[in-house]
């Protein structure tokens, strides 16, 4: 929920709290920052995207019919995280300060935890990325984000996340990498010189990292470099504030590890007096026309088409995406003839994606036959990217074309150029298994089959310099999975007829050959379940000719053959474990405690430096956010402090049942909980399914799924080997060994 707190007398003591009307939302994906707008008349809230719009909100700067816009079958996670979590996903809303009155501004991310506004009055925040998904397509890294007002940035569960190519979203301002954020703050009022002063400081839990993000003008909005600031190990860090003193105020802790509060000052020959410097002419142009198109992202504004119109053809996307926006909160019929009509290609794009979203389908097969009008000779590959999504949109909200028109588009899209190009060859394939294209196969196939490598992400390179991130993420990077193939693979799949068994030995090849290679918990997951369904497209015919290319399974990395604990062992508490790592007089062995990881069964549920399983966290990072002792302390007693990601709920009936699982509540028409979905640690599992009126309680396991005991077949020496390795991220060099 969300409260308000007084200190009515000024004496430094709250003396009152109550509650206000806000969302029920709980946990890591819940309810987050409050912060004052750039205006100082009210406050923006931010929430994750495990907490549920209330139903209560009735205003929104974008269209509140949010569907998940997805052209062909999604997959969700292959390990069934946020499993039935639909759009919006993570939202920011405005709010008064009685907060009855409330307005969704910006919508579409994982998990933004805080948001900033710098000195311009410009909004930030800093998206989380799902590290499972890493190697995957779907990956998108954790990422700063321009938000604005209306924006979309198309976060969608499972493999339904949305490129930054969608026309209908946003791109971030610049992407960072695996992690998770936290806090975030402008460097305003700080006594620092003018360049961190206008610096934005983001975050990240996982990697112990404080970036310092420099935001450079681009058009309207702003694209970013990025400086790591502070690192340390442990430093998990969770918020920070300019204090009234000038100095950075920044605090560690969170899932119970230790916290502490530190204070960043400058020291130097630069100045710190307070920046001033302002936008140069051209950025405050096109700043000052994006506002003034926000200004009409609500449906009560004035009639405003013409001033509107010319800006759905802007090459600022930032413009080009406000003006849509605005346009949509326009009655329909007071435009759509001029986007059946114009013949400026942006405009018919950007107007037909409004029309999808907002227009009757009784003008379907004008909005068709508008992109048909559209000259790919013309084009640029933005705007073919965006003419594909204007086509899947109408056929995602209006349904199947005619034939008559089916094969004019098929025949439209043949005359793409998609020989070097990843991003148009998914969305050409996409569109082409929709619409049953005679030739999509083998098309397909040919991309796949191509000996062009898959490149490093833009964030590769700082990942790879940086040893903190362990031996998952290098060895994934030394060894790029083809991830834009497996795109075009997935889209694939949902193809059942018009195959040659040659052809489908290549594609199931393809899949073995990708699994082979490293990525996050549900790479191999999701490349068993595209193979899944695609097997299950086959003929009796083609399943016999198939059946000695494998079992249909991932191929799996080799088990690493531990031997047994030394021992002797003993029921060992945090304290005395704690003193077997402190302890003087021998070093810590590498291929001991590596050994040791696998003999204890941490391998069984963690990954840690590419070898292990997937059931637990990812365990290559905790030198950077836990100390010895909290290390130990999770080991031990590990049903202390259970993340919301690996925790589960019990689900007691009126009948006598106890369900355990995940647990997602359903809203009915009255904004009460009418029933909860349950679902089990088996992915492929369907859920149970609870009416609300035979429930009796839904609370929290207590128990973790990781047992107690697991050192205590452990001498102190094999403790210290465990633990040391832990901390090693995998380095047999790694100062720890010294």
């Amino acid at each position: 929920g969300l409260y308000r707190a007084f200190d009515k007398d000024n004496d430094g003591q709250l003396d009152s709290v109550e509650m206000l009307q806000g969302p029920n939302g709980g946990g890591e994906h819940g309810n987050h920052a409050v912060i004052l707008t750039e205006d100082k008349q009210d406050l923006y809230v931010v929430a994750g995207n495990h907490t549920s719009v209330p139903k209560f909100i009735k205003k929104s700067r974008i269209d509140m019919d949010w569907k998940e816009d997805l052209l062909l079958p999604r997959q969700w996670d292959a390990r069934g995280h946020a499993r039935g979590r639909l759009a919006p996903g993570g939202w920011i809303a405005r709010i008064n300060e009685e907060a009855n009155d409330w307005e969704i501004v910006s919508i579409g991310y994982r998990n933004q935890y805080d948001v900033a506004i710098n000195r311009h009055g410009d909004m930030f925040t800093y998206d989380a990325d799902m590290e499972w998904d890493m190697g995957s397509p779907w990956y998108r890294p954790t990422r700063i984000c321009h938000v604005t007002s209306g924006s979309e940035f198309g976060w969608r569960s499972g493999t339904g996340k949305w490129p930054s190519y969608f026309e209908d979203s946003l791109p971030s301002t610049v992407d960072i990498g695996p992690g998770c954020p936290t806090g975030v703050v402008f460097g305003t009022g700080a006594k620092f010189p003018a360049k961190y002063q206008d610096a934005l400081y983001v975050l990240d839990w996982t990697f112990g990292t404080v970036y310092a993000t420099h935001l450079i003008p681009d058009g309207s909005s702003y694209k970013a470099t990025t400086e790591e600031f502070i690192t340390g190990s442990p430093f998990p860090v969770t918020d920070a504030i300019v204090g009234h003193d000038g100095a950075l105020y920044i605090t560690v802790g969170g899932r119970g590890t230790q916290s502490a509060l530190y204070r960043v000052t400058y020291t130097g020959p630069e100045s710190t007096a307070p920046a001033t410097g302002g936008l140069d002419e051209k950025t405050r142009l096109a700043r000052s026309k994006r506002l003034r198109l926000e200004q009409w992202h609500r449906p009560d504004a004035p009639p405003a088409v013409k001033y509107i119109w010319p800006e759905l053809s802007s090459s600022d996307r930032f413009i080009r995406y406000a003006a849509r926006v605005a346009l949509e909160h326009q009655p329909v019929d007071s435009w759509k003839e001029k986007a059946f009509s114009s013949k400026n290609i942006q405009a018919v794009i950007s107007s037909i994606i409004a029309w999808a979203r907002q227009g009757d389908t009784s003008d379907y097969h004008r909005a068709l036959k508008s992109l048909l009008t559209i000259d790919l000779n013309d084009c640029d590959k933005g705007q073919i990217l965006g003419l594909l999504r204007a086509y899947s949109l109408c056929f995602i909200r209006h349904g199947e074309p005619s034939p008559e028109l089916k094969n004019a588009i098929i025949n439209h899209l043949h005359h793409i150029d998609t020989e070097n190009d990843r991003d148009l060859q998914s969305e050409w394939v996409r569109l082409n298994v929709y619409l049953d294209g005679p030739d999509v196969v083998e098309k397909a196939l040919a991309f796949i089959n191509d000996d062009k490598k898959e490149r490093i992400p833009s964030w590769g390179g700082l990942i790879a310099r940086n040893a903190r991130y362990g031996g998952t993420i290098s060895q994934m990077l030394s060894n790029m999975p083809p991830a834009s193939k497996i795109y075009i693979a997935f889209h694939l799949r949902n193809v059942e007829f018009g195959w040659t068994v040659e052809q489908r030995k290549q594609y199931f090849d393809f899949l073995s050959t990708a699994s082979t290679h490293s990525g996050g918990a549900s790479y191999r997951g999701f490349i068993d379940n595209i193979r899944k369904d695609a097997l299950a497209k086959c003929s009796d015919s083609e399943l016999a000719a198939l059946k000695d290319l494998n079992s249909g399974q991932s191929t799996q990395i080799a088990v690493f053959k531990s031997t047994p604990p030394k021992g002797p062992g003993r029921n060992w508490t945090v304290d005395a474990a704690v003193s077997a790592v402190n302890a003087s007089g021998s070093k810590p062995d590498f291929d001991s405690g590596r050994n040791l990881f696998h003999a204890t069964a941490c391998s069984a549920c963690h990954l840690f430096a590419g070898e292990g399983g997937a059931i637990g966290p990812d365990l290559s990072s905790v030198r950077n956010k836990f100390s010895v002792h909290d290390l130990v302390e999770s080991i031990v007693e590990p049903s202390k402090v259970i993340s919301d990601q690996y925790g589960s709920s019990i689900v007691n009936t009126k009948f006598g049942q106890a369900l355990q699982g995940r647990v997602i509540s359903r809203m009915g028409d009255d904004n009460q909980v009418d029933r909860y979905e349950v679902y089990s640690a088996d992915p492929e599992a369907k859920p149970v399914v609870v009416k609300a009126s035979d429930v009796r309680s839904v609370k929290e396991s207590p128990v973790s799924q990781m047992p107690p005991g697991l050192m205590n077949s452990l001498n102190p020496s094999e403790v210290k080997d465990l633990v040391a390795y832990l901390l090693s991220r995998g380095n047999k060099n790694d100062p720890i060994y010294q």
